[in-house]
């Protein structure tokens, strides 16, 4: 992607010298996955526009005021008004090699109290998030929320734990050396590019394009005729000017339209253009996307569709918050019981009534509240595979078969009136419909066929009919996506076979944009869908797990 590490760390010195020390003097939505905060600093006004859109997550100052394409009020959006609107940005760090920015406010509160917050700023693909945490790091709020029913490994809650991306355990591309390059090199992978990539952290594909074309010449070099002497010498010589905050920013274009932007000049490419900020750069790029050919027919489909099933997020987010309010403890239930005994036995009887009327309630929560939070956040999980679906979908059919089956479990309008809630927990399993044409897809690689499910139901199909207690279930690790299915026959499955799958398990799921993606495997038997859940959602045991870039449909089928 564009928007990598050293994107960041440009962006970082720019913010330094433009915004730190501004005072932040507005902030809105300009659309549901966006934010923009205007900051005055000592000789300008400042837009800064954070966006985590799956297709176009970035940071950077804006020359205009972004619009505002949204009168919704979030809980995030009441949380920045309070805490950050009116504070002064006092400091503006990167953690290193991440594509994160941090920005510390402070403002001061009515009583005069000093409220100091963080805006975490995570540009990561289709993981990107912004969040809100205390002056203790805990979250306050955030544009994406992660229970631990969608993401195990990094829960972003309020009033839980900040918790910064995991480490990649790659080389350092600062202090890289051709011998140790070299070394990483020797394994297999599909290009040059893909290998500098699987071994180097915070490089990304343009940048590995770049710096094969910087130590060869030309960006197109077969792994064998490598020169890692060059290569570590290019990473290291990009990286010493980033962080010495020299960088030269630039667009590349082709037939005069902007296709790639960058912190360095892009040498890789025929036509270039130098910008006076990355932040320039970054506008450029997509202002340019925006002006575009206008989207066919079914991309307005696909907004429309994404813009229902986030408000059905936001539905059950504020169940889920709801419910969690109504429960009560078994200490609560217990002080209640004991409350209601005392007063009768001292004759009080209207208000030993009253008592026993709220330890009823709290009896009747305690009992079946926690099911139906447990209920709630299995939707949550689907919905969030649905939308995984939704951006995977590649032709107007998939869009047809995805509409039918969120239309029918109630989660956006059918034809004519809007449809009304299914009880998905008193579906019994042994009756659902079958996916229709685009279900899971079918092909080959050396012999062995793989199974690819396309939707909620195609999933559900997948582990419950086509899968043989022998054959091998993959999944991108803690993240929405497809189930996987290598049908095996009784036969032990190649590791070039497993490495294959997995990767396109990584491609079909919500961080298919990253580097490198976890993907667990396991034998089919030891998958078992939920029990009552919306379709494709599963739990899973005895599974291993491996770390492969991701790769889509088109490029397997490609390279079979």
């Amino acid at each position: 992607m564009n928007f990598d590490a050293i994107t960041t760390t440009a962006l970082c010195h720019e913010l330094r010298a433009e915004i730190q020390g501004g005072r932040i003097q507005h902030v809105h939505h300009p659309d549901a996955q966006s934010v923009a905060l205007e900051i005055v600093s000592r000789t300008h006004t400042h837009w800064l526009f954070l966006s985590v859109h799956p297709d176009s997550a970035r940071a950077h100052l804006v020359t205009r005021r972004p619009a505002r394409t949204t009168d919704r009020v979030t809980p995030l959006l009441l949380l920045l008004r309070k805490y950050v609107d009116g504070g002064r940005i006092e400091l503006v760090e990167q953690p290193p090699l991440e594509r994160v920015l941090r920005l510390g406010i402070a403002r001061r509160a009515p009583s005069g109290e000093l409220w100091r917050t963080q805006l975490v700023v995570e540009v990561m693909g289709r993981l990107s998030n912004v969040i809100l945490l205390d002056a203790d790091g805990a979250i306050m709020d955030s544009i994406k929320r992660v229970p631990p029913a969608i993401n195990r490994v990094r829960t972003v809650l309020p009033r839980h734990r900040y918790a910064p991306p995991p480490p990649q355990h790659k080389l350092d591309p600062r202090a890289l050396t051709g011998s140790v390059l070299r070394a990483a090199l020797e394994k297999p992978a599909r290009s040059l590019r893909d290998a500098i990539v699987a071994s180097v952290n915070a490089c990304s594909p343009l940048l590995a394009r770049e710096v094969i074309h910087r130590a060869h010449a030309r960006p197109d070099v077969p792994q064998s005729e490598a020169d890692p002497d060059r290569l570590a010498a290019a990473i290291t010589r990009l990286w010493i000017h980033a962080e010495a905050g020299s960088s030269e920013p630039s667009v590349a274009l082709d037939a005069g339209l902007v296709v790639a932007f960058a912190a360095y000049p892009l040498h890789s490419f025929t036509e270039v253009a130098s910008e006076p900020s990355i932040s320039a750069a970054i506008e450029r790029f997509h202002d340019a996307r925006a002006r575009g050919p206008k989207p066919p027919s079914d991309e307005a489909r696909r907004r429309s569709f994404r813009t229902a099933l986030a408000e059905s997020q936001d539905r059950l987010r504020a169940k889920m918050y709801s419910l969690r309010q109504s429960l009560s403890g078994a200490d609560e239930v217990e002080r209640l019981r004991a409350e209601g005994e005392r007063l009768q036995a001292e004759n009080q009887i209207e208000d030993s009534q009253r008592v026993f009327e709220r330890y009823a309630k709290a009896k009747a929560s305690a009992r079946d509240v926690p099911a139906m939070i447990e209920s709630t956040a299995y939707e949550l999980a689907y919905l969030e595979e649905a939308l995984t679906m939704l951006e995977l979908a590649a032709t107007p059919a998939e869009l047809t078969a995805l509409r039918a089956e969120w239309s029918e479990l109630g989660y956006i309008a059918g034809t004519g009136a809007a449809p009304k809630k299914k009880d998905l927990g008193s579906r019994h399993p042994g009756r659902r419909r079958p996916p229709g044409p685009t279900g899971f897809r079918r092909l080959r690689v050396d012999g062995f066929e793989i199974l690819v499910g396309r939707s909620g139901r195609g999933n559900d199909l997948l582990i419950s009919k086509e899968a043989r207690p022998t054959d091998v279930w993959l999944h991108a690790r803690g993240i929405p996506g497809a189930h996987v299915v290598i049908r095996t026959g009784g036969s032990a499955v190649p590791d070039s076979v497993l490495q294959r799958a997995a990767a396109l398990a990584a491609g079909q799921s919500q961080a298919r944009s990253a580097p490198s993606v976890g993907v667990d495997y396991t034998l089919c038997k030891h998958v078992i869908r939920v029990r009552g859940g919306p379709p494709g959602l599963a739990n899973y045991s005895g599974e291993k797990t491996l770390h492969v870039p991701p790769e889509t449909l088109v490029d397997l089928v490609s390279a079979v």
